[in-house]
C-alpha cells in the first residue's frame, strides 16, 4: 500500500513539473514576491460585437425581443385587390406607392403585351367599376382594361308598337390609360338581338362610341377623383336593331369618385347632343354608383340611373324612347324622365380579373323600353 502511494506521488510530481518547466527554467518565486507584483492580468475574452460590419446590428435571436423590435420598413398599404380599410373602418391609409402596385401577379397581363405597356392608375384599386349603365356610367379613373358586357333587357307588353319582347347586347369595351390622367375609351360597340311581338325578330351591330377622358383632380390621400371628357357615337350600326340613325351624337360628361368610409361613390352626368336633332332626341343623363366591401374580394353594389329628354326628335310618332342603348328619335318625349335602380355584386377573381352582375328595374312611372334588365360584366384590368 505504501509502495503504491509512493509511485502515485512520483507520477504526479513528474507531470506537474513537466507542465511548469515546459517552456524552460524560471527563477523560483516566493509567496511574498507574487503578492508584491500584484494580481496577474489575464487577457479578457472578447465581448460579442453589437455591430456587424459598419452599420448592421446583430440582435440575439430571442422571439420576445423580435416581437418588441420595430420593423425595418413600413408595411405595404396599397396592394392590388386588397381593401384599404381595416375591419373597423377607422384606420384607412392611402400612402400609395404606385410603383409597387402593379399587375405582375396576374399571368393574363403578360399575354397581351400591347395593353400592358399602358398600366392603369393602381392608386385607386379598391373602387369598383359601375355596371348597370355600362356605356354612360363612366369610371373616373385612368384605366387600361378590356371588359366584356352582356345585357338581357325585357320589354313590357304595354310598349307601343313593339309590344312584349327582349333585347340582348354582346359588347366589348376597351380603355387605354395613356398616363395617370389621360385615357382613351371605346365604350359602345357589339352585336344586338331584338325579339318583339310587334316587329318580330332582328339582329345587327350597334353604333360605335369612342372618346377621351381626363382626370382633372387626382387626390390619392383622400381617394377623390374628378374627371371629364367627350364621347362621339357613330352611325355605323344596323337600323334593324334601332342603330345607325342620324348623324352621330356628341356627349360631353363629368365623373366624380370618392371613398366614403369603406365604400366608394361614383357619379357621372352628361348631355347627348345629336348631330341631326330630327333623327335623334336630345337628353341629359345621370348615374350614381355605390359599392361596399363585404369580404376582401366581394363587394355589394347599388346604383341609380336616370335620363331626362330635353328635346324630341321627329323620326317616329311615339311617346317613348330607348334609354341608354337606343335613341329612337321619337316626337313626343320632351320632358319625359325615366329613373331606374340596380342591385348586385362584384367579385375579384384576382388582382386583375373581376366579374360583376346587377339586376335593374324602373322606379319611375315611365318605363319606356326597360321593364327589367340583367347586366353581367367580366373585366380584365392591366
Amino acid at each position: 500500500m505504501r509502495f503504491a502511494l509512493i509511485i502515485l506521488t512520483a507520477i504526479s510530481c513528474n507531470t506537474f513539473g513537466s507542465v511548469v518547466f515546459a517552456e524552460g527554467p524560471a527563477d523560483p518565486k516566493t509567496i511574498e514576491n507574487v503578492f508584491s507584483q500584484g494580481v496577474l492580468e489575464l487577457d479578457a475574452a472578447p465581448a460579442p460585437s453589437l455591430i456587424k460590419g459598419s452599420s448592421e446590428a446583430t440582435v440575439p435571436s430571442d422571439p420576445k425581443q423580435e416581437l418588441i423590435g420595430a420593423p425595418s420598413s413600413p408595411p405595404a398599404v396599397c396592394m392590388p385587390g386588397q381593401n384599404s380599410c381595416s375591419s373597423a373602418c377607422g384606420t384607412q391609409s392611402f400612402a400609395c406607392n404606385c410603383e409597387s402596385c402593379s399587375c405582375n401577379a396576374c399571368t393574363l397581363c403578360d399575354r397581351i403585351p400591347l395593353l400592358s405597356k399602358f398600366p392603369s392608375d393602381r392608386c385607386f384599386d379598391d373602387f369598383v367599376m359601375p355596371v348597370s349603365n355600362p356605356v354612360w356610367a363612366i369610371d373616373p379613373r385612368s384605366l387600361t382594361y378590356v371588359r366584356g358586357v352582356f345585357i338581357n333587357q325585357m320589354i313590357d307588353s304595354q310598349t307601343p308598337v313593339l309590344g312584349a319582347g327582349d333585347l340582348q347586347v354582346y359588347a366589348l369595351q376597351i380603355g387605354v390609360a395613356l398616363n395617370e390622367r389621360l385615357s382613351f375609351l371605346a365604350i359602345k360597340d357589339g352585336y344586338n338581338t331584338l325579339q318583339t311581338r310587334g316587329v318580330g325578330n332582328s339582329r345587327g351591330w350597334a353604333d360605335l362610341g369612342l372618346g377621351l377622358k381626363y382626370v382633372f383632380i387626382r387626390d390619392v390621400e383622400n381617394q377623390f377623383l374628378l374627371s371629364g371628357g367627350l364621347v362621339y357615337e357613330t352611325t355605323n350600326g344596323s337600323t334593324r336593331v334601332f342603330q345607325g340613325n342620324g348623324d352621330g351624337v356628341w356627349t360631353p360628361y363629368i365623373s366624380v369618385g370618392k371613398q366614403i368610409g369603406c365604400g366608394h361613390l361614383i357619379a357621372s352626368s352628361g348631355f347627348h347632343f345629336p348631330g341631326n336633332t330630327a333623327e335623334e332626341s336630345t337628353s341629359f343623363y345621370y348615374s350614381v354608383h355605390y359599392d361596399h366591401p363585404v369580404t376582401e374580394k366581394l363587394s355589394a353594389i347599388a346604383e341609380l340611373n336616370g335620363i331626362v329628354y330635353t328635346k324630341s326628335g321627329q323620326a317616329l310618332p311615339l311617346s317613348i324612347e330607348g334609354g341608354d342603348w337606343i335613341n329612337l328619335g321619337s316626337s313626343s318625349v320632351a320632358g319625359n324622365n325615366v329613373v331606374t335602380t340596380a342591385f348586385g355584386a362584384n367579385y375579384r377573381l384576382n388582382d386583375c380579373l373581376s366579374v360583376a352582375g346587377v339586376w335593374e328595374f324602373p322606379i319611375s312611372n315611365r318605363k319606356d323600353l326597360l321593364d327589367s334588365r340583367t347586366t353581367v360584366t367580366l373585366t380584365l384590368q392591366f
